[in-house]
């Protein structure tokens, strides 16, 4: 008969050998985290201080390379942060187009900065641009973009007024000299019969550091209530030559327009001018009248004849 041996775990000394693992692993870490190394670190590195008649567009370089020497648990915390080295305008070069910074003229604020965690052996650039440009300052006309519809027999036969017409821009040359006009957001109203006082935002450009005295607009209509007149209007015909002479049909055109109920019947035939040029014939044997002259209350004008007949006399 064969004895089987059972084969049994000791788990009081495993249990007892990670520990003593556990232990020399972090033994060893400590160690390595209090002792001294030398090893180059970045920085991302900024701008501060900027006069306010200037504006940084760009950069030469995002950060800095820096040699320097500190405990290990320093570089650790260095690696999880996201720090960035802010440097004062005041103490760099400027040369009129740009920020110098230089490793003479920035080792004292670097140093300061990344002290007491680490000792600053060396600054590994030499020089550093902050490029700029001279910020300035334009009044651009303001534009309502608007799609207005009104209930049937009302109009509006004023301007529309905007509570300021034009908005300054405070930016960079090269940005404002791209910007002509600046127009507001769609205005979108229907079936109005009633005066209009409404806020609309301007539809400013997305320029990073540009400031604009407005971003919204007051905008005021006056709305009235309006009709429809037809009158006949008498034509006249210029530019004939020397020795033509012509007769033409009809020597009245209808013409109609919208016109407020306050101002119905205060204008006259008089008020209004139709001509025909000889000089620029729309075909044989027809001129195209024009409306020079009109009063500047009326809307929505129309020539109900487009067309003059005329033949020339022997």
């Amino acid at each position: 008969m064969i004895n089987k041996k059972t084969s049994k775990i000791n788990y009081k000394t495993l249990n007892n050998f990670f520990i003593f693992l556990l232990i020399s692993l972090l033994f060893s870490t400590i160690v390595k985290l209090t002792k001294v190394y030398t090893k180059n670190i970045s920085y991302k590195i900024n701008l501060s201080e900027v006069p306010d008649n200037k504006i940084v567009t760009s950069q030469s370089v995002d950060s800095i390379n820096l040699t320097v020497s500190s405990f290990g648990f320093d570089f650790i915390k260095h690696y999880l942060s996201n720090e960035s080295i802010v440097i004062s305008s005041q103490n760099v070069i400027d040369d009129s187009k740009s920020f110098i910074l230089t490793q003479s003229n920035s080792y004292m604020e670097i140093d300061d900065f990344i002290k007491p965690e680490f000792d600053l052996i060396s600054i590994n650039f030499d020089s550093l641009f902050f490029r700029y440009d001279q910020l300035k300052s334009k009044k651009i006309p303001i534009i309502l973009n608007s799609n207005i519809s009104f209930y049937q027999g009302y109009d509006y036969f004023k301007a529309h007024k905007l509570s300021t017409d034009s908005v300054t821009v405070v930016g960079s040359e090269l940005v404002l000299d791209s910007i002509n006009s600046i127009s507001t957001f769609e205005l979108n109203l229907t079936d109005i019969r009633s005066d209009v006082n409404q806020s609309v935002e301007l539809n400013v450009l997305d320029y990073n550091d540009v400031k604009y005295s407005d971003l919204f607009v007051e905008v005021s209509i006056d709305v009235e209530k309006s009709t429809e007149s037809i009158l006949s209007i008498p034509v006249s015909i210029i530019n004939i030559p020397k020795g033509v002479n012509i007769n033409y049909y009809p020597k009245s055109i209808k013409v109609s327009f919208s016109v407020s109920l306050e101002n119905y019947q205060i204008y006259q035939p008089e008020d209004f001018k139709i001509i025909c040029d000889y000089s620029q014939i729309y075909e044989k044997g027809e001129l195209s009248p024009v409306i020079i002259t009109k009063p500047n209350f009326i809307k929505n004008f129309r020539l109900i004849n487009e067309k003059v007949q005329y033949v020339v006399l022997k």
